[in-house]
């Protein structure tokens, strides 16, 4: 079943035979020099891997008639901007499917977590990653069905560590905040097969976090070495 734990746990764990693990034990190259916009996506409003261009979605006109800036009359003189509501429920609207990701314990340059993320996930529609600071990234997908599955279907492992996921929110700030849960795998053995119920299997693993799913083969009666 797949619950929630905290990061302290994870180094405890033992990597399940069902877990997605993309790329080696070896170093991760180092990053190749950005890719050029090509001429398709200036004509189109998107920039390189689909992430729409904000420009293309807020209009300038829209933009200059909700901001404004004034001056305070204190010995610093700092400007005060104000930006309305709407422009911000707009530029909010741009983020609705993305995620904040983190590569547990290893630096990770972005072209290469890129290629190791559409692996990883192989979506099909565009998928955007930024990075931001403190080696946290944020990923945006086309396609909200493959954001689920990405946000929901993991655990998932880069060259061997585990790739800490969450849905971004307003409030996430990459200077202060860590990703504190993600989904794990936990395997519970010598349990009586009466028990394998998914009620039942949940209320068990509410002692280790929040329950997220039961493995299929589980429910099943396919396996029986463990739940």
């Amino acid at each position: 079943m797949t619950t929630t734990v905290t990061t302290r746990v994870l180094t405890d764990l033992v990597q399940d035979a069902t877990m997605v693990d993309i790329g080696g034990t070896d170093r991760p190259p180092g990053e190749p020099p950005d890719t050029l916009g090509s001429w398709v996506s200036k004509v189109t409003g998107r920039t390189v891997g689909g992430m729409p261009n904000p420009d293309s979605i807020v209009d300038d006109a829209f933009v200059m008639e909700r901001v404004s800036m004034a001056f305070s009359y204190n010995e610093d003189g700092e400007p005060e901007i104000t930006i309305g509501q709407e422009v911000l429920d707009a530029m909010n609207g741009l983020l609705k499917s993305c995620m904040i990701v983190k590569v547990l314990g290893r630096s990770m340059p972005i072209a290469v977590l890129q290629r190791k993320l559409r692996v990883l996930w192989k979506p099909k529609g565009a998928m955007y990653v930024m990075d931001l600071p403190r080696q946290f990234f944020m990923v945006r997908f086309d396609v909200e069905e493959e954001y689920m599955v990405a946000l929901t279907g993991g655990p998932w492992r880069i060259f061997g560590n585990y790739l800490m996921v969450q849905a971004w929110t307003l409030e996430f700030d990459p200077l202060k905040d860590e990703i504190t849960t993600t989904p794990v795998w936990v395997r519970i053995s010598i349990l009586p097969y009466n028990f394998y119920h998914k009620a039942i299997l949940s209320w068990i693993a509410q002692s280790l976090g929040r329950p997220v799913k039961v493995y299929r083969t589980t429910l099943s009666f396919e396996r029986g070495r463990f739940a």
